[in-house]
């Protein structure tokens, strides 16, 4: 009877024992698993690290500064865009006769974007720059779109009342330095007007009003 009861006593401890041993075991394991989740950096599902630079935080680029005596205004493509957009053709041909486009250009017009501009003398002339120095001067006529126009063949037809815009579009895709952009001057129509290439700068930069 004695030696029955020690037995049982024994498996107890062993049955406590056992128990011990898995509650140890599930502790260990839950307490490294939490902390390794705690101490590895977070990936994403390319593998990469996570992207720490907070979105829309980088200064816009200055694509043009127009200067006005002493007065210097600075405009990026949004300060462009937000002053209101306009979508019409343009084509032009060089002396030695070939026609370029028509193409679809977007942009801002000159008259609007030099409406933001305060004390805006009567008279001026608009001297347009682009970023290899290139330059040329504009008429107050030429401002306002009465250019010469011409036909497919090359011949004078008159005086156009087309629309000088800063583009920044042409076909609806951003302008870049392969499309003389990321700014440039054209003059557009409606309908297909051709145009001298000399008037339309590529790679605008700058513009003087003097």
């Amino acid at each position: 009877m004695a030696e029955a009861t020690s037995n049982n006593k024994f498996n107890k401890y062993i049955v406590v024992a056992l128990a011990v041993v898995i509650i140890v075991a599930v502790g260990i394991y839950a307490y490294t698993t939490f902390i390794k989740k705690e101490l590895t950096p977070s990936e994403n599902e390319n593998n990469q690290p996570p992207n720490t630079q907070p979105p829309n935080t980088q200064p816009k680029e200055t694509l043009l500064t127009i200067t006005v005596g002493s007065q210097s205004y600075n405009y990026t493509l949004n300060n462009l865009t937000a002053l209101g957009t306009i979508s019409e053709y343009g084509s032009y041909i060089n002396k030695l006769g070939k026609i370029t486009g028509p193409n679809n250009y977007t942009g801002v017009t000159v008259n609007v974007l030099l409406s933001s501009i305060p004390s805006l003398p009567t008279n001026y002339t608009f001297h347009a720059i682009a970023s290899d120095g290139y330059a040329l001067n504009y008429s107050i006529d030429e401002v306002n779109g009465h250019v010469t126009i011409f036909n497919e063949t090359g011949g004078e037809v008159g005086t156009g009342n087309l629309t000088m815009i800063i583009a920044y579009k042409e076909n609806g895709v951003l302008l870049n330095e392969t499309t003389k952009g990321p700014l440039r001057i054209a003059f557009v129509d409606t309908q297909p007007t051709i145009t001298n290439s000399g008037l339309w700068l590529g790679s605008l930069v700058k513009i003087e009003i003097i």
